[in-house]
């Protein structure tokens, strides 16, 4: 059996965007509605929305700041600083993955995979590297090791297949 991970069908399937997106309110602090839904997902626990929500948030108000100090009024400020808040997309899925590969680390340990092509727009030189390579869970970087990385692997357990989705 081959267990695939792909990182961008799990975020497709996990990761409820409009959702993570309402984790910051327009005055900038934290929507705890948005971060109970989540955690009720059961991808990550509420400690953990709740911090990953709160240094995007600082990042946020700091930009916001900056913008203001350099002569942008409030409305333009606050729209460049969140960005479409895209920070805060980006860090919510990075700690699922990231959450999800050290399980499979934990649940797999001593098993073969196959390291998988990232689909990130800009993959790691190293990773590419490794790609199509085989390798045992437990021993050494991977994928989803590093906090952002997308790559994917192929589990082997025996001949049949399924998808980690």
């Amino acid at each position: 059996m081959t267990i695939n991970y792909l990182p961008s069908v799990i975020l497709k399937k996990l990761v409820k965007k409009k959702t993570v997106e309402n984790l910051v309110t327009e005055n900038l602090t934290l929507n705890k509605a948005a971060v109970k839904t989540l955690a009720n997902m059961n991808l990550l626990t509420e400690k953990k929305i709740t911090e990953i929500a709160i240094r995007v948030i600082n990042g946020y108000k700091e930009k916001y700041s900056e913008l203001r100090d350099s002569g942008d009024d409030k409305s333009t400020a606050l729209a460049d600083a969140l960005n479409d808040k895209k920070n805060m997309i980006r860090e919510v899925e990075n700690a699922c993955l990231y959450e999800i590969s050290q399980d499979i680390k934990y649940s797999y340990r001593g098993e073969y995979y196959i390291w998988l092509p990232s689909d990130a727009e800009t993959p790691d030189p190293v990773h590419q590297l490794k790609y199509g390579k085989k390798y045992q869970i437990g021993k050494g970087e991977m994928p989803g090791d590093r906090y952002g990385c997308h790559c994917g692997m192929q589990i082997l357990v025996d001949e049949t297949r399924l998808d980690l989705e």
